[in-house]
């Protein structure tokens, strides 16, 4: 199985894990190679090997935010491994090439469709109707959230080829570290973001989340802020903290351990997601700081949101409002017992999240296909 993502490990956004971890779990019962763009090395050490499967890092273009691999060096490199299955990494250029191979090659091919594209622009549009058209065309398409196989089956997408399946945690490489750190009612709150902060991830909303905080000291109330990640934006970011007054009270972290990172999740009193577009597509962040108990605020438009709010693990502002974000941030400091149920149901729903759990739903569609059509193929 040929595996088609514009960026991959050492990246270490949602997509990228979710496929990375995607291919170790294939590579149980079929050969699997990752074709990715060169770019994902920038700025990065050199990657560990994973023993699972092959990657293969190819000469690509930084355009806007997004880095496209070579069409032609693409497909010569799928045309030589020869894969009996592509799986891509949608929405994304590179990935419709690998798209296109697949049916000028009578192969079968699966997308995961991790994140919407949005209609703001009309090249989005236009886009998005391409993609759309070639979803439709897919064996399988997986998405990690019920509200995502709604959108799709909304577009065409026939019902009965969405597979819904989430991620498991990527900290600890997919087994979360245990720690002793506990959460302290009595020091001042401490809310957390974790992201990158490059303009790829603007959509995060770092600012809203900044503005809330702000709002909240100007109220009296002693809060501060973690920012955990980093990227060529941290400057601009912590200017504008400063700007706002926050400059003692918003630490800038930067990439953390795992294991520092487990200590923040257990520490805090909550993770947000301020971002408030479907360019969030999961909120994947949110399945690792459950694991340590940490209750969730997003906003309406993430969709771990709905998993997490109907559990009792998470609430959630009014994405059309943002104004809305500061006064949730309050009902977690005022309304009593709240942190400490959502706290509860946290860790009760973390279990359903294992990779014990949600591994085999990703790889039983690709085992599926790769049955049916016998032999796996063979390594580049």
């Amino acid at each position: 199985m040929a595996v088609v993502s514009h960026t991959f490990s050492p990246r270490v956004g949602g997509s990228e894990r979710y496929h990375r971890f995607g291919a170790r779990a294939v590579s149980e019962f079929a050969n699997v190679a990752v074709f990715t763009s060169r770019e994902s090395l920038r700025g990065a050490p050199d990657p560990k090997p994973d023993p699972s499967f092959a990657v293969e890092y190819l000469p690509s273009v930084r355009l806007a935010t997004e880095d496209f691999v070579s069409p032609i060096r693409l497909w010569r490199a799928l045309r030589k491994f020869d894969p009996d299955l592509v799986w891509g990494n949608h929405p994304s250029p590179t990935a419709d090439v690998g798209a296109l191979f697949a049916l000028a090659n009578g192969r079968p091919w699966i997308a995961t469709y991790h994140a919407d594209v949005g209609s703001d622009r009309w090249w989005k549009r236009l886009y998005l109707r391409a993609e759309t058209a070639f979803l439709r065309k897919a064996c399988r398409v997986l998405v990690t959230s019920e509200r995502y196989a709604e959108l799709l089956r909304v577009r065409g997408v026939p019902a009965q080829r969405l597979v819904v399946a989430p991620p498991g945690p990527y900290i600890g490489d997919g087994s979360p570290p245990a720690t002793n750190a506990t959460f302290d009612p009595a020091l001042p709150p401490r809310f957390l973001f974790v992201g990158a902060l490059d303009a790829g991830h603007r959509y995060k909303r770092l600012d809203l989340l900044l503005a809330a905080i702000a709002e909240l000291r100007a109220a009296g109330r002693p809060v501060s802020l973690d920012v955990v990640g980093d990227g060529e934006l941290r400057k601009e970011w912590e200017a504008r903290a400063k700007h706002l007054g926050l400059a003692e009270c918003v630490r800038f972290r930067g990439r953390l351990s795992d294991d520092d990172l487990a200590e923040s999740f257990a520490a805090a009193t909550a993770l947000v997601l301020p971002a408030v577009t479907e360019a969030e597509g999961f909120g994947s962040v949110a399945v690792e700081a459950i694991q340590y108990g940490c209750p969730v605020v997003t906003s309406t438009r993430v969709s771990v949101g709905d998993r997490l709010e109907s559990a009792g693990a998470g609430i959630r502002f009014d994405a059309d409002r943002p104004e809305t974000l500061a006064p949730v941030l309050r009902r977690t400091l005022d309304e009593p017992g709240l942190r400490e149920r959502l706290a509860q149901n946290s860790r009760a729903l973390a279990p359903r999240f294992a990779w014990s759990e949600v591994g085999p739903r990703i790889a039983a569609p690709i085992a599926e296909i790769l049955t049916g059509r016998g032999s796996p193929g063979g390594r580049p």
